[in-house]
């Protein structure tokens, strides 16, 4: 008798990178053991996150309704290192400049009046982005510090930004990936398409991610604040293609201008050249004719 095969759930249809849903699984101190799981992952040090406290908490209930749209969460450790983990669907032309900013702002707002520098904790600054950012990285996990690299002097730790490419991992994931970041990745990347969590990557902590997943499809409130918020998103990329669209109409256009412009500036250019050499050989040949005459011969004009 065959073995009995279980019967898996359809899919899901919710992708954890919309913001409502990206929140809800790591901005909910309910479920603040999946972000310290994410971080221990993906930092992979060798001194673990035990617990964090989230500085802007948010609650499944608190979506429905509620227009917000950050997809950012912020929480701090016991050690007082503060953790800012960002979703970025769509990468703007002023995005590596944003992610520099948003790590000083954190920086600088930690301290107060009467406070010294040795009050200050390190940042971690987490951006995943759906989108490459870098066109000719090797790996999808890139990490900036403050450092000479001529040396390899570190000038101070607190500076810790962390880039992860979600696209250029899921496109060659690499095999040296370790497992609880391999779960995380291809979760954030894939489980949109899961019903259940597949053998190779089944872990508890997966399993309770899937359920906030579950919870976005069967509860009728909050999938139609996920229906909302992905609209919204796409309207928003939508928009952002069209403006680019015209911008590099118009940048085209410009270009064409120049361009335009450049050989008329240069079809000028050579007609006064052609106008001072007819000029230059006219009078030539009148030193020519008065030489001639100066010598009794009548030049033959034509």
């Amino acid at each position: 008798m065959p073995p009995l095969r279980l019967r898996r759930r359809r899919a899901t249809g919710i992708s954890p990178r919309v913001d409502c849903v990206f929140r809800a699984l790591f901005a909910d101190p309910a479920r603040a053991h999946l972000l310290v799981d994410f971080l221990n992952a993906l930092l992979d040090r060798a001194a673990p996150i035990v617990t964090v406290e989230h500085r802007n908490p948010v609650h499944l209930p608190d979506f429905v309704g509620d227009d917000h749209t950050s997809v950012d969460v912020k929480a701090i450790d016991a050690s007082g290192r503060i953790f800012q983990v960002e979703m970025q669907t769509w990468n703007h032309t002023a995005l590596r400049a944003r992610i520099l900013y948003t790590w000083a702002d954190l920086y600088e707002e930690q301290l107060h009046e009467g406070d010294g520098y040795e009050a200050l904790r390190p940042v971690i600054s987490i951006w995943l982005l759906n989108r490459n950012l870098f066109r000719n990285a090797a790996r999808f996990h890139h990490r900036f510090g403050l450092w000479d690299p001529e040396e390899a002097l570190r000038l101070h730790q607190d500076l810790d930004i962390h880039v992860v490419e979600l696209n250029r991992w899921r496109r060659s994931p690499p095999e040296a990936t370790p497992l609880p970041l391999r779960r995380w990745l291809a979760f954030l990347t894939e489980a949109e398409r899961w019903g259940d969590v597949p053998e190779d990557l089944q872990h508890p902590i997966l399993e309770d991610a899937m359920s906030v997943l579950e919870t976005f499809k069967t509860n009728r409130d909050w999938n139609e604040t996920y229906r909302s918020r992905l609209d919204a998103e796409r309207v928003r990329i939508t928009e952002k293609r069209a403006r680019e669209g015209v911008e590099r109409a118009l940048d085209e256009a410009l270009r064409a201008r120049e361009k335009t412009e450049h050989a008329l500036q240069e079809s000028e250019h050579a007609r006064i050249a052609q106008q001072a050499n007819q000029e230059a050989l006219a009078m030539r040949l009148r030193e020519m004719e008065a030489q001639l005459r100066a010598l009794g011969v009548e030049p033959k004009l034509s």
